[in-house]
């Protein structure tokens, strides 16, 4: 039996790699609520957007006695169509704190800088700092930085050079040691071929003072008719016979209506090809993915080990993924934890789980139909509305400065003042019913009723 551990290295390579493609993607629904089985752990994901379709925030709960609890929260603060600034939170003590934050600074609508700090009681640490520089429009370097005694350190560069038609010519990665002195790069250099698709790449290295060494090379080969990759081919550097060796190669298999069906992973061994790993598609009567079975060569033969099923379709997207034994390693049918990926938002994603599950928004082209704004003009547009007990107010139009929630009688129940600009007005500890909100805002005070269900 083969060295299955080993294996499990391009388990993550395949679920990484899979193209689009074998995903349906609809632009007209968004992800609002995503439930995670985790091994022993269930955890819940709510997702609010603007009238945009942009993600504002994301608040992540776990289960526990059959509640819900709030556990961490992610929250995106835009100008524009540009994410200025984003917000991690943790719940702790009945209240959000402050856990992590990042800011992002642009240039002629390019980003050029974002910095990273950490929170600990209040109190922030720098952590990170990445600037970009263009030429032409064209990222031409990235420099990482991180806080080590009180001063910004360089920790790695990534400089590119680009052909004409803009397709990256070579990309310098430069690791750094403590004080920012040179410790390794690595070079990477492109070709392409006519049609634009990508040939080759070959992988350098070297040492401080010490000539560039071949690492590794890699060759894409496409299908004639449809253009699709066929097959990707690795081969490494033997330095005792300055020769390329073949050392793994992945293909593609499709069907007549050049849809990926099939990807096997083969490593090279003195003379031959070896099997090591094996994913098929299999797609309902749609068109849609309902299948990916992963199988291992044992004994010589490939055995179906696990299945992650996609299905409860709603339109083109699936509601339900599961991931279950087949053959090894447990009883057949039953549910494991796998790297899932889906089309999350036309994005596609990977999580970790054993079972998913996902509710979807219908968007318009007004923005978001959970979103109702008053006409009047004293009071404030909050979504969605009514809620479970996460409302949201737009930054951008109201800079809140603190808000209160009362009960229909005028008694308060919730006060909070914002030390940062935030939109998030969290009532879900408060019984389902009617409140009435007041924001106070820069020159303002402006109200809402909210409703929780």
């Amino acid at each position: 039996m083969k060295n299955v551990f080993l294996t499990l290295f391009y388990v993550i390579l395949f679920v990484i790699c899979i193209p689009n493609r074998v995903f349906s993607v609809n632009n007209n629904q968004l992800i609002t609520e995503l439930t995670v089985f985790d091994n022993d752990s269930t955890f819940r994901y709510i997702y609010l957007y603007d009238n945009f379709g942009k993600k504002v925030l994301e608040t992540k709960y776990y289960q526990q006695d059959n509640a819900w609890l709030r556990k961490s929260q992610i929250e995106w603060l835009y100008q524009g169509n540009k994410c200025v600034t984003q917000y991690e939170r943790i719940w702790t003590n009945n209240t959000w704190l402050i856990s992590y934050t990042i800011d992002y600074k642009y240039e002629n609508e390019q980003l050029k800088t974002e910095t990273h700090n950490s929170y600990s009681n209040g109190i922030a640490t720098p952590v990170r700092f990445i600037s970009f520089q263009y030429n032409f429009s064209l990222l031409s370097s990235k420099s990482d930085f991180f806080w080590r005694n009180g001063a910004w350190e360089l920790s790695q560069t990534d400089s590119f050079t680009h052909f004409t038609n803009g397709k990256t010519e070579t990309d310098t990665t430069s690791v750094y040691q403590s004080r920012s002195i040179l410790k390794q790069q690595h070079l990477s250099t492109f070709t392409y071929n006519p049609d634009g698709t990508v040939a080759s790449q070959m992988i350098q290295q070297k040492e401080t003072g010490s000539d560039w060494v071949n690492i590794e090379f890699v060759n894409w080969y496409y299908t004639t008719a449809s253009n699709q990759i066929q097959s990707q081919r690795n081969k490494k550097w033997i330095t005792e016979t300055s020769k390329w060796e073949n050392s793994q190669k992945i293909e593609y298999l499709y069907n007549a209506n050049d849809v990926l069906v099939t990807e096997t992973d083969l490593r090279w061994e003195t003379m031959y090809w070896d099997n090591v790993a094996k994913y098929d598609y299999i797609y309902n009567s749609n068109g849609l993915m309902e299948k990916k079975i992963f199988s291992l060569p044992i004994y010589h033969h490939w055995q179906n080990i696990s299945t992650i099923n996609y299905s409860d379709f709603n339109g083109n997207n699936a509601n339900l993924m599961e991931s279950q034994y087949n053959f090894w390693g447990g009883n057949a049918g039953e549910l494991t934890n796998s790297y899932i990926p889906f089309v999350f938002n036309n994005e596609m994603t990977v999580q970790k789980g054993k079972r998913l599950q996902v509710v979807y928004n219908e968007v318009n082209v007004d923005g978001i139909s959970t979103i109702k704004f008053s006409d009047s003009m004293s009071k404030i547009p909050v979504y969605p509305n009514p809620s479970v007990g996460m409302f949201y107010i737009d930054t951008k139009e109201y800079p809140v400065q603190s808000w209160t929630v009362s009960d229909l009688n005028g008694r308060f129940l919730k006060t909070q003042s914002q030390s940062f600009n935030s939109g998030v007005i969290d009532i879900t500890d408060l019984p389902n019913g009617a409140y009435i909100l007041r924001v106070n805002t820069n020159n303002s005070q402006l109200t809402q009723k909210l409703i929780k269900k």
